[in-house]
C-alpha cells in the first residue's frame, strides 16, 4: 500500500475522476452549460493525461468559467444542427417511401459528422487561446490533418454511449450507473491521450 506504487496511482486517478465526473454532471444539470462542462472537463483531463494537472476541482470550475461564452456558443450551435436534423428527419417520416430512407442515412451521416466537429471543437476551445472563428476554422484543419487520432478519439467516446443506450435496455441500468459513477470522466480522460498527441504539435511550435 506504498503511496508510491502502481496500484496506489491508480486508486487515486480512479477517485478523481469520480470525483470529477460528479461536478461535470452538476454542472450539466442546467443543460445550457454542457458546453461549457464538456470544455471544462476536457481541460482538466488533457492535463490530467500530460501528468499536469493541479487542484481539480477549483481548475474545472476556473476553466468553466473562463471558456464559458465560447463554449456556450459553440454547443448552442450544436444544438441547432441536431435540432435541424430532427426536423429533416421527421419530415422524411411523414412522406415516407424511399425518400424516408434516402434522408435516414443523410441524418446518420451528417449527425456523425456533427458529432466528430464538436468533440474536437470543446478540448480545442480548452487548450487554446482565440478568437471564435479561429477556433471553429482550425478544428476543420486540424481534423483533417490529424484524421486518425481524432477518430481514435471520437470512437473512445461513442463506443460506449452507443453500447449504452442504443443496443439492449436491459443494459441501461447499468450503464447509468456506470456513466454517473465515472463514465463521463474517465472516457474523456482516455480520450484525451489520443487529442493530446494531436495538440501537442502546436503547443511547441507556440512556444
Amino acid at each position: 500500500m506504498n503511496y508510491d506504487s502502481r496500484f496506489s496511482r491508480v486508486l487515486s486517478r480512479l477517485t478523481e475522476l469520480v470525483l470529477l465526473n460528479f461536478v461535470f454532471i452538476l454542472t450539466c444539470l442546467p443543460i445550457l452549460t454542457i458546453g461549457a462542462s464538456v470544455t471544462a472537463l476536457y481541460s482538466i483531463t488533457l492535463k490530467m493525461a500530460r501528468n499536469e494537472e493541479g487542484y481539480i476541482i477549483q481548475g474545472y470550475f476556473k476553466d468553466f468559467a473562463k471558456n464559458f461564452k465560447q463554449a456556450t456558443a459553440f454547443w448552442l450551435i450544436e444544438l441547432l444542427l441536431y435540432f435541424q436534423l430532427r426536423v429533416l428527419y421527421i419530415a422524411a417520416a411523414v412522406n415516407g417511401g424511399a425518400m424516408f430512407q434516402i434522408y435516414t442515412v443523410i441524418t446518420w451521416g451528417l449527425g456523425i459528422l456533427y458529432s466528430l466537429y464538436f468533440l474536437f471543437v470543446f478540448p480545442l476551445t480548452a487548450t487554446f487561446q482565440n478568437t471564435f472563428l479561429n477556433i471553429a476554422k482550425n478544428a476543420f484543419a486540424m481534423i483533417i490533418a490529424h484524421l486518425p487520432w481524432v477518430l481514435a478519439a471520437y470512437l473512445i467516446a461513442a463506443v460506449p454511449l452507443a453500447v449504452s443506450f442504443g443496443i439492449n435496455t436491459r443494459i441501461l441500468k447499468f450503464a447509468m450507473l456506470f456513466w454517473i459513477l465515472i463514465g463521463f470522466a474517465l472516457v474523456t480522460f482516455l480520450s484525451s491521450f489520443c487529442l493530446n498527441r494531436v495538440f501537442k504539435r502546436y503547443m511547441d511550435t507556440d512556444s
